[in-house]
């Protein structure tokens, strides 16, 4: 969970003139009262199960709190790669069916552009392994890690562009 300083928390709260870095108090309120909902949402039983939790918060370069959040759920079976589909989607939503969360997805969620001045090129690779490889159906991985679902555009997958910013 990373901090929006554009969340309407936030922005309704600065004075005329003001931005969210003016106001590391708002930002810090608004950011744990957020947390505080999803940890309660996930206690209510979003997951069937839920034995316990962990989380801890660290702050982004850019000084933005972000919160990494590890739950420990008990199943009655191990997870079948194609029930991770259930929860988990790694797909960019459907711009003409979710507008919406299209948006948010590709504003928020995207990473690249990868390029000889982004930090993540590494002897001209990039470190995350982008661009990730697209599949008919998750599959589990050699490392225990999924390789989630990314179907191609002609079979229904969505594809977004992002443009590297100009300084």
């Amino acid at each position: 969970m990373t901090c929006n300083p554009h969340w309407l928390e936030i922005v309704e709260n600065l004075a005329a003139g003001q931005e969210s870095h003016d106001r590391p108090d708002i930002v810090a309120r608004v950011f744990r009262l957020k947390g505080k909902k999803f940890m309660e949402i996930m206690k209510k039983g979003i997951f069937a199960n839920l034995q316990a939790w962990l989380y801890t918060i660290e702050y982004q370069k850019r000084g933005l709190h972000h919160g990494h959040f590890l739950f420990w759920i008990v199943l009655e079976h191990k997870l079948r790669p194609e029930e991770y589909d259930l929860a988990i989607s790694a797909e960019i939503p459907s711009r003409e069916e979710e507008k919406k969360l299209h948006n948010l997805v590709m504003k928020h969620m995207i990473h690249g552009p990868c390029g000889p001045p982004s930090p993540c090129m590494i002897d001209k690779k990039c470190s995350k392994e982008f661009p990730k490889s697209f599949l008919q159906s998750t599959e589990q991985g050699n490392d225990s890690y999924p390789k989630y679902r990314r179907r191609k555009p002609e079979d229904e997958g969505q594809i977004g562009m992002i443009r590297m910013r100009q300084n």
